[in-house]
């Protein structure tokens, strides 16, 4: 059975409006389980689309039930296809929409193939499907649904950033915000809140302390500029001379962007031999520290050296 449209040309009822909800978002699904792509468990080289609802640029379509769609075989090799609705608004009275499949490559990137023309042919996509050359089931998914709702947009995969770059759009992706906004010299682009990271880069003599510790030494910078740092630092060396108290020792240099306006002084939890121990992060990013004892440490042990800067956080300038 094909698709059911409504909103192109024709007749449409009241209840059909009520639960339109194209405008909302340029496309979408109705439910958690609407044109979801899968497996077929019996057509070779074919995926099932699950029945539900859609919406795309003013257009609401409906599967009563699920649509068989074929893509061709594959010899050898791996190959991506891209599952997508495609809206025709040319035809005298426009629609049906249609699902086709788009041949994508080795890659689970958009393919040039996507038409893109909305009131006149556009493709919206539901679904990448992996091929490996010899098997006739597919052998992985990658979910490009949108779901709109009162608050913004909800996706599974990072990879329909894709399609939604317009200015304004706001999708929430693995329980990370994504906006796509305006730049510097108002050029377009993708931000969110997920942290950041940048190693620290250590001065000579040091390495990420390690024995199960954070594997690196690295700061996180949060959507709103703040600055977080982590990790725990030990040394490189067989064993460490720590022959002067009150001496400021280079640690490392904190990336650009991620440098704190004024210099922070920070108290870390460090060996215990040394004494009170200080570490300074100063506006060129350059980090120091000093201690109030001298001692010479062990690389490891329970007398070994290390300084922790995990949880230390400043604004970034």
């Amino acid at each position: 059975m094909a698709l059911t449209s409504i909103f192109y040309d024709g007749p449409v009822t009241e209840s059909d409006r009520a639960a339109n909800r194209a405008g909302a978002a340029d496309y979408g699904v109705y439910g958690p389980n609407d044109f979801k792509v899968t497996a077929h468990p019996s057509i070779p080289y074919a995926v099932l689309v699950k029945a539900g609802r859609a919406h795309g640029h003013g257009v609401t379509d409906e599967a009563e039930i699920d649509q068989v769609v074929n893509c061709p075989s594959l010899a050898s090799g791996t190959r991506w296809d891209l599952i997508v609705i495609r809206r025709n608004w040319q035809p005298e009275l426009g629609g049906p929409s249609v699902l086709v499949p788009l041949t994508a490559g080795a890659e689970a990137v958009i393919p040039a193939s996507r038409k893109i023309g909305p009131g006149v042919e556009d493709d919206q996509p539901i679904g990448f499907v992996r091929w490996q050359g010899g098997t006739s089931a597919p052998v992985e998914f990658i979910d490009m649904r949108t779901w709109a709702g009162n608050g913004g947009l909800f996706a599974r995969s990072t990879k329909v950033l894709g399609y939604l770059a317009k200015v304004g759009t706001e999708v929430v992706i693995n329980g990370v915000t994504w906006n796509y906004r305006l730049g510097t010299n108002d050029t377009p682009g993708w931000t969110s809140t997920a942290p950041l990271m940048a190693p620290i880069a250590l001065a000579a003599g040091y390495t990420p302390f390690g024995g199960g510790y954070d594997p690196s030494v690295h700061t996180e910078k949060l959507e709103l500029g703040r600055v977080f740092s982590e990790g725990t630092i030990g040394t490189t060396a067989a064993s460490i001379n720590v022959d002067k108290a009150r001496f400021r020792y280079k640690l490392g240099d904190v990336s650009a962007g991620h440098r704190p306006p004024f210099q922070k002084i920070l108290r870390p939890p460090a060996s215990p031999q040394l004494g009170d121990v200080t570490v300074y992060v100063y506006p060129d990013g350059v980090v120091e520290w000093e201690c109030t004892q001298t001692a010479v440490l062990p690389k490891t042990g329970a007398n070994g050296f290390f300084i922790g800067l995990d949880g230390f956080s400043w604004p970034a300038a």
